[in-house]
């Protein structure tokens, strides 16, 4: 996180802020869990006319790092100039990348927000995604270079095999198909052995 030189006038209003603020109602449906949570709407009708009355806003900025990943800045601010920021970012990855790339903005402001004012946030949307952080990082780059070697030594075409594994690069490939490439790779090079 990084803030201003100075943030007590902005401390004071997100505590005020925070002591008026309540959870806001689910109203939104997950289908595929077949549960309730507030949409980043929900979030932002709750936090707004709180957080305007005692002098603080919000703006939230999604961007791509260099690595791929999606993240959004979410940056707090006081009607004083003080202000604070963090930025929260998830591995992009998916059949339909545009559509992937929209649920993980909305999610992270959803989530930063929500953290920024206080707001407890339970859903079974949520606890998939904290599941699955892990298998969505995208592989070491040793990792990479490892399947590389092995690629080539059995003479893959690199092109087919990431079409294959669904990624457009090796150095995008998941955590959780990482095993699957290197066994796929490993079964190859044993049916050219035997």
């Amino acid at each position: 996180m990084i803030t201003s030189n100075e943030i007590n006038e902005l401390a004071t209003a997100l505590c005020k802020a925070q002591g008026e603020i309540s959870n806001p109602a689910k109203n939104a449906k997950n289908p595929h869990f077949k549960s309730n949570y507030a949409d980043l709407g929900g979030v932002l009708d709750t936090v707004r006319p709180i957080f305007s009355s005692v002098g603080l806003s919000v703006v939230q900025f999604p961007h791509s790092l260099d690595n791929g990943n999606i993240a959004v800045t979410t940056r707090l601010m006081h009607t004083s100039g003080q202000w604070l920021e963090d930025v929260i970012d998830i591995p992009l990855q998916g059949n339909n990348l545009a559509q992937a790339a929209g649920s993980i903005i909305t999610y992270l402001r959803r989530y930063s927000l929500a953290a920024v004012a206080g707001i407890h946030q339970a859903d079974a949307d949520a606890q998939e995604i904290q599941g699955s952080v892990q298998t969505m990082r995208p592989i070491t780059s040793s990792q990479a270079h490892a399947l590389i070697a092995l690629a080539e030594e059995v003479g893959a075409d690199m092109e087919k095999f990431c079409a294959y594994l669904k990624v457009d690069s090796i150095s995008r490939l998941s955590q959780s198909n990482f095993e699957q490439a290197k066994a796929s790779l490993e079964a190859k090079r044993k049916q050219a052995a035997a």
